[in-house]
């Protein structure tokens, strides 16, 4: 098949994300698959100092070049969603994906032969309207967070009401985010495909990086995006209650967000670290925290993270969600507040040192949500839809 993405991260930057491990494992699997992501604009010039900034610029001029049967990156769009989002309130024209040159969609398809598509993946609210350059024969509709309270744009909601009302199909990371767009549109074919993990990678492990090694165990350790998302007054309050711990923070960080942790000697901001190196520290360490805050978008999250530790054999100390809770995952221990955090971190340690837990059964269950069982399922899923669709067709002709 003729697999297409359309989302919101691009690959090669600092984040791994869902729409990645599904295109290369779609292509693994012997497919042709083009990877697009959220297009820059001239307004990008103006940062192009910054490194994400520069490699999507590079990726754009590059990709007339690429070749294969995985291409992927980014387009240009001549208008800003700040500005294309404002006039696709008024108008309902969508100039963020109109206005996309050089290639233009129609000529890059054209260029990778992907004038016809088998199978198109939406997981960006921006690229609403899309459809009208691409032939699609199943579009799906890969929603992975409540994308207008966390971006607090609401016109990213009628967006997507207009992709669900177009889409064949839906695959959301979780229920709390398949409710939020089924309300939409409740008769769109749907599934539940929560978030998986690359197993071979995180669990092989590795040697223990250097800068681990004067860091005092037990650690615990948090690998992600350091943003509002996270609650990093519980990871203070942590540290603090629990000085013989040490709380491990890996993801890209500015200098003001760790600032009010330099007095604790036990809180350590490594900063971002290379995906290919994370499984070695993540191997050493004692236990994985997910600390999320009350912003309303982690109530639909299904993070990458949680089996990627699994994977490792960390068991994991989270706040509870009813999204993770519905899960069942024995290696989840949950808290509802700073005090539970830190009562809940104590007793997963205890249980570790009691050798209560054993990181090879965490290692299994977390095989079972390999990114390769959810490309087949996406596969699976969409033979339904494109068999579906021929039905009505054929019963549209009958009728007629």
């Amino acid at each position: 098949m003729n697999i297409m993405f359309v989302s919101h991260t691009y690959i090669g930057g600092p984040f791994v994300v869902g729409s990645h491990h599904l295109a290369r494992e779609l292509s693994g699997m012997g497919h042709r698959v083009l990877h697009l992501s959220t297009s820059i604009t001239p307004a990008h010039l103006l940062k192009m100092k910054e490194k994400p900034i520069f490699d999507r610029f590079k990726q754009w001029w590059n990709m007339r070049k690429m070749e294969g049967e995985f291409i992927h990156g980014v387009t240009l769009s001549l208008v800003p969603w700040t500005i294309a989002g404002r006039v696709y309130k008024k108008t309902g024209s969508n100039w963020f994906v109109e206005s996309i040159r050089f290639p233009n969609v129609s000529r890059l398809l054209k260029r990778h032969r992907f004038s016809d598509v088998d199978l198109l993946l939406i997981d960006q609210p921006y690229f609403v309207g899309i459809e009208k350059y691409i032939r699609a024969k199943v579009v799906i509709y890969r929603p992975t967070d409540h994308y207008a309270e966390m971006s607090g744009d609401q016109t990213v909601a009628l967006a997507e009401r207009e992709i669900v009302n177009k889409a064949h199909g839906m695959v959301a990371t979780s229920e709390p985010v398949l409710r939020n767009v089924q309300k939409y549109k409740m008769d769109v074919p749907a599934i539940v495909m929560e978030n998986g993990v690359e197993f071979e990678h995180f669990s092989r492990g590795g040697s223990e990086p250097e800068e681990l090694k004067s860091i005092p165990r037990p650690r615990a350790i948090y690998v992600g995006a350091v943003d509002e998302r996270l609650d990093l007054e519980a990871l203070r309050y942590l540290a603090e209650r629990r000085p013989d711990i040490s709380v491990i923070v890996i993801g890209p960080c500015p200098p003001a967000v760790s600032e009010p942790f330099s007095s604790l000697g036990n809180a350590f901001f490594l900063g971002q670290r290379p995906y290919a190196e994370l499984p070695s520290y993540l191997h050493h360490a004692d236990l994985a925290l997910l600390p999320l805050s009350d912003h309303k978008a982690n109530q639909g999250r299904s993070p990458m993270k949680l089996y990627e530790y699994a994977a490792a054999g960390l068991p994991i100390v989270v706040r509870e969600t009813p999204e993770l809770i519905r899960r069942g995952e024995d290696f989840l221990a949950f808290y509802n507040d700073h005090e539970e955090l830190v009562e809940k971190v104590g007793r997963v340690l205890d249980r570790c040192s009691r050798k209560e837990i054993s990181r090879e059964a965490i290692r299994r269950a977390a095989s079972k949500q390999s990114w390769k069982s959810k490309a087949e399922q996406i596969v699976e899923f969409s033979r339904r839809l494109r068999q579906g669709a021929d039905a009505k067709k054929t019963k549209g002709v009958v009728e007629k």
